[in-house]
């Protein structure tokens, strides 16, 4: 099991400002947790059934931290797996499990600092990527899918994520977006892929009807 699609996302989307970025955006909380979830599924922790998602193996003791997910999407009893994972998605709570779980792997890798906030109450952490770290990640991507280099699973799910949280346009122009757009769309047609594809496109589809009734919600 590794984080790198979790580690990369949260590089890309996290900002130098007083608060963070990711946790004040549901949008972006919402695809930091389809990150983990491809990281999940990637490391062999969790798989796609006809019944939803399933949890086929235990974390490395490095990543307890993902444990609370796990739990979650565990919880049939009470719970359908799509009802499960709307918990992951909007907990806030859980978010920020995740998203100091993640800022601590990156500070551990010196690829960010770590700044605190004190309230009254509550105080709160915050991973301000380097911009090194930052531009590592970029030149990956561009390797990778605007390269020669073979796209690996990581990379193609980072750029979804990065799609879909509406961070692409930061660091590539619009014909570079179109570019990645279209790898992207054309290695769906490759059967090496279509297992990671099916669960994508199974969290995405999803994500997106969450996002949507929230919206409306507060409509």
């Amino acid at each position: 099991m590794k984080s790198d699609i979790s580690e990369m996302y949260l590089l890309l989307n996290e900002t130098d400002g007083n608060r963070s970025a990711i946790m004040r955006s549901m949008r972006k909380r919402a695809y930091l947790s389809a990150s983990v979830l491809f990281d999940l599924q990637l490391g062999g922790i969790i798989k796609l059934t006809d019944k939803g998602m399933q949890v086929i193996a235990p974390l490395s003791k490095d990543y307890g931290f993902l444990n609370p997910v796990l739990d979650i999407l565990n919880d049939r009893e009470n719970k359908s797996s799509k009802n499960s994972l709307r918990h992951v998605v909007l907990n806030r709570k859980i978010n920020r499990i995740v998203y100091d779980g993640i800022g601590e792997k990156l500070l551990f890798k010196n690829r960010a600092t770590k700044t605190s906030s004190r309230g009254l109450i509550f105080s709160h952490d915050k991973y301000i990527p380097r911009a090194e770290a930052k531009k590592l990640v970029v030149n990956q991507i561009k390797a990778e899918l605007l390269g020669s280099n073979t796209a690996s699973l990581e990379i193609i799910a980072l750029v979804a994520n990065l799609s879909r949280s509406r961070t692409l346009k930061n660091y590539f122009d619009k014909d570079q977006r179109a570019q990645l757009t279209q790898q992207v769309k054309d290695l769906r047609h490759n059967p090496e892929y279509e297992t990671f594809f099916k669960f994508a496109k199974w969290v995405d589809d999803f994500i997106t009807a969450i996002i949507v009734a929230a919206s409306s919600g507060r409509g």
